[in-house]
């Protein structure tokens, strides 16, 4: 009678599933505490603020383990889905997302000095005194957010590697 290895195998696949979705999940509960703790804290005006910082990162982590650009672009995705509808974060329609948005309506603003460098403004200038002022202040908002999306990715890891070793 030959020995039949079959169900070993199936039970041995089935327990390593076992284990990824627990770290799955233990995952979005850490993602869901550091959006929730930078929203609470007002590092960031909502819980969506680090969604793209926080799907490039896990992408780039799980290439690093061997899997395909395509299926750890799909995992990082889900991932931080699941985190985000976890603390009930909702997207705003396109409307509200825009800087004039108020709860009534739009309120557009008229400007006499540039948002950048706070000079004055010619006919026709809407925001900023010239292209070079609306880089700048374009590079220094995105450097910001570059910063605090890198906070959050760093307090991520070390809330991983704290849960590693208590668990």
């Amino acid at each position: 009678m030959a020995f039949d290895m079959s169900n070993q195998i199936k039970r041995s696949q089935k327990i390593k599933a076992g284990h990824k979705v627990q770290r799955r999940a233990s995952l979005i509960l850490l993602i869901a505490e550091v959006i929730t703790d930078d929203w609470r804290e007002g590092v960031t005006p909502t819980l969506l603020n680090h969604e793209g910082t926080l799907i490039a990162s896990l992408r780039s982590g799980l290439c690093l383990t061997g899997m395909g650009w395509s299926d750890a672009n799909t995992a990082a995705k889900e991932v931080v889905a699941e985190a985000f509808r976890q603390v009930g974060a909702k997207r705003p329609a396109w409307r509200e997302a825009q800087p004039e948005w108020t709860e009534q309506s739009v309120i557009r603003v008229t400007r006499t000095r540039c948002a950048q460098c706070e000079g004055t403004l010619e006919i026709g200038q809407k925001t900023y005194c010239s292209p070079r002022c609306a880089n700048s202040h374009r590079a220094k908002v995105a450097y910001q957010n570059d910063i605090e999306g890198m906070r959050a990715i760093q307090r991520l890891r070390r809330k991983k590697r704290l849960a590693a070793q208590n668990g």
